[in-house]
């Protein structure tokens, strides 16, 4: 069973996890590192920054990661939300100020 990342998006990083320890694996049946990433369908470079980021990461660790996305993406919701009431709030004072007659 060959892992493959044919998806559009990016993976997520238990993905990512899946896919080191499958490389992992390879390399320690014998597999080249060349013949690994053929296998993996990624190119080093790929492979490297996916060591770089997630290689050390344990269960727990990717857990604890991804519940931080989770929230990191509530709190962008958020902002985004409250910068457009905010943006309104001021459009709306602008006009007002415009239309007190000058004495």
């Amino acid at each position: 069973m060959t892992l493959m990342l044919t998806r559009l998006r990016d993976p997520d990083a238990r993905e990512i996890q899946a896919l080191l320890e499958t490389g992992r694996r390879l390399q320690r049946d014998g597999y080249t590192c060349e013949e690994m990433l053929d296998q993996l369908r990624i190119d080093a470079l790929t492979w490297y920054r996916y060591v770089a980021e997630y290689g050390a990461l344990t269960s727990e660790q990717l857990r604890r990661l991804r519940k931080l996305e989770v929230e990191n993406q509530r709190l962008r919701r958020a902002v985004c939300e409250l910068t457009l009431d905010k943006l309104a709030l001021e459009e709306a004072a602008w006009s007002r100020a415009d239309a007190i007659p000058a004495a």
